[in-house]
């Protein structure tokens, strides 16, 4: 009876065969109630909890830029003297734009920019407009485009009315001939005398 318990008790632990398991010692009786043996401690346990993630290094702080260097300040308009004026110019100019249609109905379009310069120093420049075909005719009377004061100083036209803080560059000019030549943010104007 008691070699069948002993039996048991070797395969409840696991032995593969008789012959493998340590037989218990002849004499104990409690080696058929001991505790079954202990399995593979954890590693968990055997390490103890595991430690936080480490949390990556606070960045360095940037390297401090340099401060972008200030614009420099724009080179105030030379302001032409006051009686400075180029006499050459002085007398009423007229540039002209026409534009003709073509094919069976003809029309025409003209825009007339008149610019009178006084020796005085006075400028008044203003547009006029008229166009006409078959069957249709336009007048677009006149426009007073600017009306202030002119000075020059044989290359550059300066111009000044309000809300114009003071005496701007209108143009820059030359003479081609009996025309006068401007080059501005309009273009380039070819003007004609007519007084």
């Amino acid at each position: 009876m008691r070699s069948f318990a002993v039996m048991a008790a070797a395969l409840m632990l696991g032995a593969c065969s008789p012959g493998t398991a340590a037989p218990p010692a002849p004499d104990s009786a409690d080696n058929m109630d001991a505790p079954e043996a202990a399995g593979p401690v954890s590693q968990l346990a055997e390490t103890g909890p595991a430690a936080p993630p480490e949390l990556p290094a606070e960045p360095l702080p940037a390297a401090p830029q340099p401060a972008p260097a200030a614009p420099a300040p724009a080179e105030p308009v030379q302001q032409p003297a006051a009686t400075q004026q180029d006499a050459r110019l002085v007398g009423i100019w007229v540039n002209e734009n026409i534009i003709n249609s073509g094919g069976g109905s003809f029309a025409s379009y003209t825009t007339v920019m008149t610019m009178e310069l006084h020796p005085d120093g006075r400028v008044v420049q203003y547009t006029e407009s008229i166009g006409g075909g078959g069957d249709w005719s336009y007048d677009g009377g006149r426009t007073i485009d600017f009306d202030g004061q002119w000075r020059a100083d044989g290359r550059t036209l300066y111009v000044y009315a309000d809300p114009l803080p003071e005496f701007t560059p209108a143009a820059t000019y030359s003479f081609s001939g009996e025309y006068l030549v401007t080059q501005s943010d309009m273009g380039r104007l070819i003007w004609q005398r007519r007084g």
